[in-house]
């Protein structure tokens, strides 16, 4: 067990984590991934696993329209990226 250390919760102090990442994905005509660039390398996509839209929040003044795409790169390793369909640019969700 910790001892209680006196101090107050604040919450500037939180942070999330696990959060995404801007990342620079190259597509095809079709929007479709190609290959992804993070980590200063960039990596073409084997397969696309999945893809899916997610429409949220639109009753608020800065509502969520993304489009995710679950990807398999060469060597195996599975991405989950998003595009922001609203402010623009390609998000790395998890990985």
């Amino acid at each position: 067990m910790v001892a209680h250390p006196r101090t107050a919760v604040r919450a500037h102090r939180l942070r999330p984590l696990g959060g995404p990442r801007r990342i620079r994905v190259e597509h095809d005509g079709a929007g479709r991934p190609t290959a992804v660039q993070f980590g200063g390398e960039r990596r073409p996509v084997a397969a696309v696993q999945d893809r899916w839209r997610i429409d949220d929040e639109w009753w608020r003044e800065t509502a969520i329209s993304r489009m995710y795409w679950s990807l398999q790169l060469e060597g195996g390793r599975v991405l989950t990226v998003y595009r922001d369909l609203i402010g623009g640019g390609w998000w790395l969700q998890r990985y």
